[in-house]
């Protein structure tokens, strides 16, 4: 949080995306900043042996909380603009972080128990 808490604290240019490349590349650096930012939660919530459901709930509100701060704070830096949209694309980063996790919880195998071979 702090790495996106320093980058939005650069002074903006004030200036509308009108180039179509710079405004995906923006937004998509959104996407992936929360991307990443709802894994690093979901591991420290890992070792604290949270039961799963409750682990998925404080990944997203934890990261869903520090998007709306981000945007808070941008309404104090000068240039630059909160804005309730960039809320939602972050939000499109966190849960893709789940569809991930998701499909990569599928994706390992299962172990199965063995035979008890005696003697």
């Amino acid at each position: 949080m702090l790495g996106i808490f320093i980058l939005s604290s650069f002074e903006g240019s004030g200036k509308q995306y009108w180039d179509l490349r710079v405004f995906l590349e923006r937004k998509g650096a959104h996407i992936f900043e929360f991307f990443v930012l709802a894994y690093l939660f979901w591991k420290v919530l890992f070792f604290y042996r949270l039961k799963y459901k409750k682990q998925i709930q404080l990944t997203f509100l934890l990261s869903l909380f520090c998007a709306s701060w981000d945007e808070a704070h941008q309404l104090f830096v000068f240039g630059r603009e909160g804005k309730l949209t960039d809320i939602g694309i972050d939000l499109i980063g966190i849960i893709l972080f789940f569809i991930a996790a998701k499909i990569s919880m599928k994706m390992r195998p299962t172990k199965k128990p063995g035979k008890l071979v005696s003697g």
